[in-house]
């Protein structure tokens, strides 16, 4: 019965480095463009803040092909990853929140899992 409530589905490996040098580089007006306040406030108190962010970065990567558009119309700020270990809590803002009502998603599930320096964020839209 679960597949037929399924809107849409996403996967992103993310390479943690690519991430680090990403936030590394770039000051703290920039990364509000890519990552949510509360984003950021968490992933900065984390012990690995590069994983954390790369979770985040992954997590916003794959609700946008769940979503079947991508970023293309949606801020990457729209998407708010809450990291719980092994799990996200999607949630959504502004034109991605529309994009996800006019597909009528109501619920996400979400979960996350590193290997050999990568994160690997799945979602399910429901």
């Amino acid at each position: 019965m679960l597949h037929q409530h399924i809107k849409g589905l996403g996967l992103d490996i993310t390479p943690i480095h690519r991430i680090a040098r990403l936030v590394d580089r770039y000051d703290s007006e920039t990364l509000n463009l890519l990552f949510t306040a509360n984003e950021i406030d968490h992933c900065q108190s984390a012990n690995n803040y590069h994983q954390c962010y790369a979770i985040c970065f992954a997590t916003k990567e794959a609700v946008g092909k769940a979503l079947g558009t991508g970023l293309v119309s949606i801020d990457w700020n729209e998407i708010e990853a809450e990291i719980i270990p092994y799990k996200v809590i999607i949630h959504l803002y502004d034109k991605a929140s529309y994009q996800a009502k006019k597909r009528n998603i109501q619920q996400w599930l979400a979960n996350w899992c590193d290997w050999d320096q990568h994160i690997l964020v799945q979602v399910i839209a429901m």
